[in-house]
């Protein structure tokens, strides 16, 4: 196999420089200037066709009243503003009925009592009972069973 020699082999002296074959520098400027410039022209295209769209919508549809914007209350139930002053309240207002007297129904007489005092009345006259259902009545329902069984 016969190998090629190289120039600087041939001439004697070193060469320096760049490869002919590579990217010329002067297009590869030139198109970078090509590109910012078509790019920039795009950007000023754009820009003015958004400049001319708005101040046509502004000339056919009349401005806004600046009521339009004003914000009505919220219907209920209502966000917590300040949830844990508002829990103290709720709790302040269930500390006072349950452990304070007051009216419920001052026509019928009818009134409220700390929880502490209702255990101790309850406690002395005990839990209102259900009437007992008389024996007899309570056997003849037994029978009235019992013949409805066996007819079965």
């Amino acid at each position: 196999m016969e190998q090629t020699p190289h120039r600087e082999a041939l001439t004697g002296t070193p060469v320096s420089g760049h490869e002919t074959s590579d990217l010329d520098a002067r297009v590869a400027g030139l198109f970078g200037a090509v590109l910012m410039t078509v790019i920039l022209a795009l950007m000023a295209a754009t820009y003015w066709v958004y400049e001319y769209s708005t101040s046509r919508q502004a000339a056919r549809y009349p401005a806004v009243s600046p009521f339009a914007y004003t914000r009505e209350p919220m219907p209920e139930p209502r966000l917590q503003v300040d949830a844990p002053r508002e829990l103290r309240e709720l709790r302040a207002a269930e500390d006072a009925a349950l452990h304070g007297y007051g009216w419920i129904d001052k026509d019928r007489g009818l009134v409220r009592i700390p929880i502490d005092r209702a255990i101790d009345v309850l406690a002395q006259r005990g839990l209102p009972a259900r009437a007992q259902v008389a024996p007899q009545a309570a056997g003849r329902d037994k029978s009235r069973e019992g013949k409805h069984a066996a007819a079965k």
